[in-house]
């Protein structure tokens, strides 16, 4: 197979914009690592122009490349100067770009190739001699045309994932915000509350454990079977269960740590910096110090509390304090109080928002699966192993 350099074919975008609005901007914050695309970010900053780009262009994170921040722009829209804006020149097929970038070996290289320790940058000059393979138009054509159908498959799924979300969310706050639970018609409200519904501080409820920090850089400790959860992997992330975790710490390793052996279903919440993002593992887990985890006293608990909390993010906020980041204590935390409806209701809630968690959790591990497929079959691709013929 011939290759050409990526300059050769593509280069990087010079257009400036002035319409920068939180429903287009991009910055690393919001692209999701491992190429998971993007999410909507929170905020947009104060400035006159950004850079712009179009659709068709690709967008590639320049901030610690070995994060595979990379996104296949279908709006347009404008992004921070960490974001890379690479636009196709006329003899190559944007999709089939985006795909060779997707490549793991281009994460490989743009790693080697970045500048700094601490924090490392992309070399935009060696990011332009990656190598490209040169095909005709129509064989780029069917390749962009395979790797596609897996995304398609994977961004229906991530529609439904996001349905469900807003399903079980809507049931929240019918049952506990505006009080139409099962059978609402015949109780008494009691000071504002359902009768036999009480207010307690969260510490009466549940557990709330921090994390730890691995005291060894030893590398015989990682790689294990449980699952090492930092902010990133939740912050990133646009539905409840984690399943792309790739910090994974042995039992040897978890005893070398201050962090603690988390049962499956633990609600996780962000405790400092980025505050108030929730995920919850079906399987075991541990966390970093970043986290408040949670373990509810009561089984049929778990999904209440789980988007009770989610839906006070505003106010866990205004608990936290400090100068150098904002952290919420686990003190001021279980302060906080939490109404806790009658038990019949919570049964009845945890068995219809589970229904929604299994599905959502089987979706999410539909695409994972999809995801790998897509990732071999893109390798075999790209290295030539695969051959894909112009007739």
């Amino acid at each position: 197979m011939e290759y050409m350099n990526l300059k050769d074919c593509a280069k990087y975008s010079k257009l400036r914009t002035s319409n920068i609005t939180e429903a287009t901007y991009i910055s690393t914050e919001n692209m999701v690592p491992n190429k998971g695309g993007i999410t909507t970010i929170s905020s947009v900053p104060e400035c006159k122009s950004i850079a712009k780009y179009e659709p068709g262009d690709i967008l590639l994170s320049n901030i610690r490349p070995y994060f595979c921040k990379i996104w296949y722009a279908t709006r347009e829209g404008g992004c921070s100067n960490d974001v890379l804006v690479i636009k196709a020149n006329k003899n190559i097929d944007s999709k089939f770009l985006y795909y060779v970038l997707s490549d793991k070996n281009f994460f490989n290289y743009d790693t080697v190739t970045s500048k700094g320790t601490k924090m490392p940058r992309g070399n935009k000059n060696a990011i332009m001699k990656y190598l490209v393979p040169k095909v005709s138009l129509s064989i780029q054509q069917k390749v962009a045309s395979i790797l596609s159908t897996y995304d398609s498959l994977i961004e229906n799924n991530t529609k439904r994932i996001c349905m469900l979300e807003q399903m079980a969310e809507k049931l929240y706050k019918e049952w506990f915000v505006r009080f139409r639970f099962p059978g609402y018609e015949k109780t008494e409200i009691v000071n504002g509350i359902p009768k036999g519904w009480i207010v307690e501080k969260v510490d009466n409820v549940c557990d709330t454990i921090g994390g730890g920090t691995p005291s060894t850089t030893n590398p015989d400790y990682w790689g294990g079977d449980i699952k090492w959860v930092t902010p990133s992997d939740i912050t990133s992330k646009t539905s409840l269960p984690l399943l792309n975790i790739e910090g994974r710490i042995t039992e040897e390793g978890l005893k070398k740590s201050s962090a603690k052996l988390l049962p499956p279903y633990t609600i996780l919440m962000t405790s400092r910096a980025s505050i108030g993002f929730f995920g919850i593992s079906s399987e075991r887990v541990c966390t970093n110090q970043g986290f408040i985890s949670i373990i509810p006293n009561e089984e049929n608990m778990r999904m209440y509390l789980l988007y009770s909390l989610k839906l006070r993010k505003d106010e866990i906020i205004s608990n936290a304090n400090g100068a150098t980041f904002l952290e919420i204590s686990k003190g001021r935390f279980r302060k906080m109080k939490v109404l806790v409806p009658a038990h019949k209701i919570l049964d009845e809630f945890e068995e219809k928002a589970r229904l929604f968690f299994d599905e959502i959790l089987k979706l999410e591990l539909h695409n994972q699966n999809l995801t790998r497929q897509r990732d071999l079959l893109l390798l075999r691709l790209m290295s030539g192993k695969l051959e894909v013929k112009d007739k």
